[in-house]
């Protein structure tokens, strides 16, 4: 008899990939990159029409009046009260200003030298959020409170240890009436959402590029803001989720002088764990969860990851909050799975690294949640030793697959094959056992 023809197994592979999807999950990842280039003329068009162009306007605000600015609340949707300045929306940095760099800041003020000016989106009609300087207005505005003394200052050192309401008369009157400058990227830059994502990302990054470089996680978080943006938000302070990634359980946001040690803390927290965090890393990695699932769709496979991860969290921002509930579960039952068989070990090469990577994550977190393996949780949960057993195993038959840089679409496939074979194994014997 002969061989079945391949196709048909291909697509019934293409059919079993598919179902692990939920009602309502799968996006479209449509490459237009075969699309043929405009031309003069069209070019020429666009740029009359305005296609691609910021609108802006600039202001001034006087300092003395940052703390009242930044405290005003407007009516929002619903008759609900919010802020009119949202200064520090879900995208931004996760470390903060010492002391000393704030007081730095206020002698600058003090002596006129001049201090960038802040960068504003008119999210709605007058309604302001801060897309750069966020860390200057918080200095601002925690000094007219009287929230901080003075420290470290370089040339007005006899100011040390007093706050706002303690300088002399004559100085506060001339930091009074100094300015900060912003420029506001206005809502009629944009037509749509989308397209003022896109303008803002654009924007976001370029206003970065000349100091501490964002992680792409931050930068998403920027112009992304959504619903399933701030579910990853939340999930990423899963307290086991944070310990298998050597994440601090409590981070000590803060900057830290370059001299300054940093205490040993209890929760086994990892230096690589504690740069994850202020990147905004471990948010990634619950994003990656989800938009793995659909790797099949995009065929430039981890190669292209920031580029998937961002048309992905567009798409998955509109999804149902039915849906994200379940993401919710989904993502702290598997977190919850993976403790309670592997612990720290969890998303290392076991046998070979204590260090969580990655390219064990990704196809890990995948396969415990096929239709294959969810039913099997308890029984691998009792008989850990035969899971643990199996991956080794399978990292050492496969040891270049789990190594290096191996992020093209074909060795994605090959890890969730190489995985899948692993769970395979250990559930037919917790079944003989």
């Amino acid at each position: 008899m002969g061989k079945q023809k391949r196709p048909a197994t291909g697509a019934k592979n293409q059919t079993a990939r598919a179902s692990h999807l939920l009602k309502g999950e799968k996006v479209s990842f449509d490459d237009d990159s075969t699309k043929a280039k405009a031309t003069d003329e069209e070019l020429n068009s666009r740029y009359a029409k305005g296609e691609i162009r910021i609108v802006t306007e600039q202001a001034r605000y006087p300092l003395a009046g940052i703390l009242t600015m930044l405290q005003e609340s407007i009516e929002g949707e619903g008759g609900k009260k919010e802020l009119r300045y949202k200064l520090d929306p879900e995208y931004q940095r996760r470390h903060r200003w010492n002391v000393v760099r704030k007081s730095r800041l206020i002698e600058s003020f003090l002596m006129n030298v001049p201090v960038p000016p802040v960068f504003l989106y008119e999210r709605d009609l007058a309604r302001f959020e801060v897309m750069d300087g966020r860390q200057r207005l918080t200095a601002l505005s925690d000094f007219y409170a009287d929230k901080f003394e003075l420290t470290g200052l370089q040339y007005w050192s006899d100011l040390d240890g007093r706050k706002y309401s303690q300088l002399p008369s004559k100085v506060r009157d001339g930091i009074d009436r100094r300015y900060i400058s912003s420029i506001i990227l206005l809502k009629e830059t944009a037509a749509s959402e989308e397209h003022a994502a896109m303008l803002k990302k654009m924007v976001f990054e370029r206003l970065n590029s000349g100091g501490v470089k964002l992680g792409s996680q931050e930068t998403r978080n920027a112009v992304y803001n959504g619903p399933l943006n701030k579910l990853c938000l939340e999930l990423s302070e899963n307290e086991k989720f944070r310990r298998m990634w050597g994440i601090p359980l409590e981070p000590v946001t803060e900057e830290k002088e370059e001299d300054e040690e940093t205490e040993d803390t209890v929760d086994a927290s990892t230096r690589a764990g504690t740069r994850m965090f202020e990147k905004m890393e471990d948010v990634e990695l619950v994003l990656r969860f989800f938009a793995y699932r659909q790797l099949d769709e995009f065929k430039a496979g981890l190669n292209k990851i920031s580029e998937f991860l961002d048309r992905f969290i567009v798409r998955g921002n509109r999804f149902p909050d039915s849906l994200l509930a379940e993401y919710r579960s989904m993502f702290e039952a598997t977190v919850g799975f993976f403790w309670d068989v592997l612990e720290g070990e969890a998303f290392a090469v076991i046998g070979s690294s204590k260090r969580p990577t990655k390219i064990v994550y990704d196809p890990l977190m995948y396969v415990a949640n096929s239709p294959d393996v969810v039913p099997h949780r308890a029984k691998l949960v009792a008989k850990k030793a035969v899971l643990r057993a199996e991956l080794k195993a399978m990292y050492v038959k496969n040891e270049a697959l789990f190594s290096g840089r191996r992020t093209n679409f074909a060795d994605t496939q090959a890890r969730n094959r190489c995985v899948n074979e692993a769970f395979a194994a250990a559930i037919a014997k917790t079944k003989k056992s």
